[in-house]
């Protein structure tokens, strides 16, 4: 393979006239322009990608930052994320750097910008009081998160969580159930924290005051979970509603180990749609967020930062509600 150094010699230039002739960019007359780039043509030269991207201060990676996943119902998200933000990355001759953590360990992040491995980073989930977004911000790394920050100085990307709960929360009033369960996760999520958001907004415009005995919040377990179904089939609850697949995947089991028919004993809902709630004999009723959209919107715009152009301080894509049998 021919370097620039043997273009220039064969041409009899120096090699930063062949260079400015490739990229485009400063002062090169036009037919010696085209004498370079017909004389490639032919013979074949191909820019160093490892020197082009040193010599614009580059690596063209970009990192992708997952939480450790506590079960098989959360890898479907990340999943898609990762292959959303992998076609959007290719699409722009980007590479993408896969980096788990484990709770509040900031170091493999600390290595990634100390070793100039990325040009950016994409969180995929955030928390309350976030220890990863004050890092990236004192380090002045282009970043952006899927999901909502307390900082509104963060560029974040986020679907209506809280507007999509309090519709679905409507909805199952407006159905005139009775007794509405709230089943949450942990609270210690931004997403979490947005859907119950969303739960209390529902009954506070219908004028009314969710039933505090039957909402338990920080299920993040099978037997928590199991044991809050056991205390709201005990107080009657009319309806279930799961702040995401995860609990109400283990909801359907637990009651159908019971024997508890839905929705004739009680209705279930879900906050979040994933295929893993189309293995029931009963189709679930739930809130359905385009996954895919949602990576790629963040994966432009954070080539949007890194290119140092204008973005959105905040985008909030939209959802759709699914009403099945569940919940008649």
């Amino acid at each position: 393979m021919k370097t620039i150094h043997d273009v220039a010699k064969e041409l009899g230039v120096s090699a930063s006239t062949v260079s400015r002739a490739i990229s485009g960019k400063g002062r090169i007359g036009k037919e010696t322009r085209e004498r370079v780039l017909k004389y490639i043509a032919e013979n074949g030269y191909y820019p160093n990608a490892l020197a082009q991207s040193l010599a614009q201060a580059r690596t063209n990676n970009i990192a992708v930052i997952l939480p450790k996943a506590d079960s098989l119902v959360e890898i479907p998200f990340f999943h898609t994320c990762m292959y959303a933000v992998e076609e959007v990355a290719q699409a722009n001759d980007y590479d993408i750097l896969v980096v788990v953590t484990h709770g509040r360990d900031v170091r493999p992040l600390e290595r990634l910008i100390l070793n100039h491995k990325v040009d950016g980073m994409i969180l995929t989930s955030t928390y309350v009081n976030d220890c990863f977004v004050p890092l990236l911000k004192e380090k002045c790394i282009p970043f952006v998160t899927i999901g909502a920050v307390e900082d509104d100085g963060v560029v974040q990307i986020d679907s209506d969580n809280t507007g999509a709960c309090m519709e679905l929360t409507s909805v199952l009033l407006s159905k005139q159930i009775g007794r509405i369960a709230y089943l949450g996760g942990n609270m210690g999520q931004m997403v979490n924290q947005c859907r119950y958001k969303g739960f209390l907004e529902a009954y506070r415009m219908a004028g009314r005051e969710p039933e505090k005995d039957i909402i338990y919040l920080d299920l993040d377990s099978r037997v928590l979970i199991e044991k809050a179904v056991d205390r709201l089939l005990e107080r009657k609850a009319d309806c279930m509603l799961c702040q995401d697949d995860f609990i109400c995947n283990e909801v359907v089991h637990a009651l159908a180990e019971q024997g508890v028919r839905i929705p004739g004993d009680v209705k279930v809902a879900s906050c979040h749609y994933s295929r893993i709630l189309d293995n029931y004999p009963v189709m679930i009723t739930s809130l359905k967020f385009d996954i895919e959209e949602l990576a790629g919107t963040a994966c432009r715009i954070l080539f949007d930062l890194i290119e140092g152009k204008n973005v959105p301080g905040k985008t909030v894509l939209d959802y759709e509600i699914i009403l099945k049998e569940s919940t008649k």
